[in-house]
């Protein structure tokens, strides 16, 4: 895939994606535990296996000469109401993406870097990552995420491109030392 800008309409900087490699893994996993905590970081070889899985849908953000965030996501054939498992942390990306027969594109996780949040980029790099996959894939349909109920700058993010809640999953993020946490299963069709 060719390095794509994407100009934000907070401050018309741009980002700059481009398909994550196994060299990336070190900025990802630092991005990792910047963005998530403890109980809720994915492992080292879950986004390996993801890379060398579906590297279209493994991007880096790049703004200047800084990477800035990730984007990582799988094509699932679509269901009415997913299942909880489905969305396990550290899943096994190969039990549900399929890029030939799937219709769904799920994005299995998305962050930033701290010192960019609140700048807009978060909207630009979900849409480049859209806007890139169903360039390749034109068969996709709609998109699917998971997102803590408590994060709701995130969930108010995924509602102005066009998410809608339509499932809730009881405790399903957990974190040591910490009261489980509903998340939020939410989806959209691929073009609004």
């Amino acid at each position: 895939m060719p390095n794509r800008a994407i100009h934000t309409r907070a401050d018309n900087a741009a980002l700059r994606l481009v398909e994550a490699t196994a060299h990336d893994l070190d900025r990802i996993m630092e991005l990792e535990r910047q963005g998530f905590a403890a109980g809720h970081q994915e492992l080292r070889s879950a986004y390996a296996q993801r890379i060398a899985t579906f590297p279209q849908g493994s991007l880096m953000a790049w703004r200047g000469s800084d990477c800035v965030g990730c984007v990582f996501s799988e094509i699932w054939r679509a269901t009415p109401q997913p299942d909880a498992t489905h969305f396990t942390l550290g899943h096994d990306i190969r039990e549900r993406h399929d890029p030939v027969l799937g219709t769904e594109l799920y994005i299995s996780s998305m962050t930033l870097a701290p010192s960019v949040r609140g700048q807009g980029l978060g909207a630009s790099l979900l849409t480049g990552c859209l806007e890139d996959v169903a360039r390749a894939f034109p068969g996709l349909t709609s998109v699917l995420l998971l997102v803590n109920a408590n994060w709701a700058a995130a969930r108010r993010m995924y509602a102005d491109a066009g998410f809608v809640e339509i499932a809730r999953l009881d405790r399903f993020f957990c974190t040591q030392g910490a009261e489980p946490q509903e998340g939020i299963v939410m989806r959209r069709k691929m073009r609004p």
